[in-house]
């Protein structure tokens, strides 16, 4: 549901674009995060244009967004064009003078090509722009600058989470602020909370089917499960698979082939189910599950799924890697956390939750009311990030932040 006039913070009127290699259809969590945000900012009346290199991206059903694509910021393409800055430049240009945008949110544009943030920079001064920069993940090692940051002197930098704030000036050496993204949580507070009485019990791991987010670790853990029956009623595992997902290093290729052999010489294929899944099928997949997984053996930035699952009153299991325990706060409250790469407690703690559903209800329902009070992106995220993009605004105008409006017809 919008927000009404009244509920609507100063920022009313701004034309934001939003920056990312890829959106929906493409799935993985920056893509769903920017899926949600650019709806519930145009909801409160400001105007969205993301841009993206994903062929065929959709838009929302949301008045106020626009989705422009542009081929250089494709990462499905195997090389990159040492023409791309100049085109961007010129894309860019285009699109930020006719529809008067000056708020520009970049989005992982420290990754994979220089081109997008050199071109921005470049339209900064000619434009007046203010440039704002969220860093969702960070790969390489303390002091390695494996990156190919541009954007250092831009006027925002949010990380999302202290886990990442810490990568940033390790490995960046930027200082990026915690900025806790959220999830829209309207799609799965309407989701009854788990049924308490006992029976077939279904593992749901919400994420991308690549070896770093712990399909192998979870079926080493089904299989516990299984031949130690270790649960009164038979498991199931459910693995969320699409074709079109985010897969930076190529780790997709072969993967599902190679679980797939995995499962089969375990004897465990009657127990799992691989299943499509985009941003709008997800409530339905944690209504239907017993309790949720995230088993990661990276070091996870923050984890959106697991509050997800939260917010659907589902109880979690998640490995203690990276940013993961930010989000589950609490062992044993609102979930389970369990030492990285632990295929034994991993089944003991799922087989718990399998069998002892009453458990499983209390843990969902605290849940629920923690992401509602620490994570939603309605009432945190949006409202802080507005605040920020005028304060930006103020700032490079010399402008208080109550009296400057901005976007097309707005004399700027």
């Amino acid at each position: 549901m919008d927000l009404d006039a009244k509920d609507q913070p100063p920022g009313v009127g701004m034309h934001v674009a939003l920056v990312h290699w890829s959106f929906p259809p493409c799935v993985g969590g920056v893509e769903s995060h920017l899926w949600d945000y650019s709806r519930l900012l145009a909801a409160q009346g400001n105007r969205v244009t993301v841009l993206t290199g994903t062929p065929g991206a959709q838009r929302p059903g949301q008045p106020g967004v626009e989705v422009l694509t542009h081929p250089a910021l494709d990462l499905a393409r195997v090389e990159r064009d040492p023409a791309d800055r100049a085109r961007l430049t010129r894309w860019f240009a285009g699109v930020l003078a006719e529809r008067g945008i000056r708020v520009v949110h970049g989005h992982n544009l420290h990754h994979f090509s220089a081109a997008p943030a050199r071109a921005l920079e470049a339209l900064r001064e000619p434009h007046r722009l203010v440039l704002c920069h969220t860093y969702h993940s960070i790969w390489g090692e303390p002091g390695s600058r494996d990156s190919a940051l541009t954007a250092g002197e831009w006027d925002g930098h949010y990380a999302v989470s202290d886990f990442l704030r810490t990568a940033c000036a390790d490995v960046l050496g930027v200082r990026a602020e915690r900025t806790y993204l959220g999830i829209d949580t309207a799609p799965y507070t309407k989701l009854a909370p788990l049924d308490a009485e006992p029976g077939p019990g279904t593992v749901l791991l919400p994420a991308r089917l690549i070896p770093d987010k712990g399909a192998e670790l979870a079926v080493a853990a089904l299989d516990l499960i299984v031949k130690r029956r270790m649960c009164a009623f038979e498991p199931r595992l459910v693995l969320t698979d699409t074709h079109r997902t985010v897969d930076f290093h190529g780790e997709k290729i072969g993967f599902r082939e190679s679980l797939e052999k995995q499962i089969e010489r375990r004897g465990l294929t009657p127990y799992v189910q691989f299943v499509e899944a985009g941003v709008e099928q997800m409530p339905d997949l944690y209504a239907r599950s017993t309790v949720v997984v995230y088993p990661s053996v990276f070091d996870e930035p923050m984890g959106l799924a697991p509050l997800e699952a939260m917010a659907a009153a589902r109880p979690v299991v998640v490995t203690r890697m990276g940013g993961l325990d930010e989000g589950v706060d609490g062992d044993g409250v609102i979930g389970y956390l369990v030492p990285g790469r632990d295929e034994e407690q991993l089944a003991r703690r799922l087989a718990h939750l399998l069998d002892h559903r009453a458990t499983g209800r209390e843990m969902g329902l605290r849940g629920r009311a923690h992401v509602g009070d620490h994570f939603d992106l309605r009432e945190i995220y949006l409202k802080q990030m507005q605040r920020e993009y005028r304060r930006l605004l103020a700032r490079a105008d010399g402008a208080s932040a109550d009296g400057i409006r901005t976007g097309a017809g707005a004399g700027v």
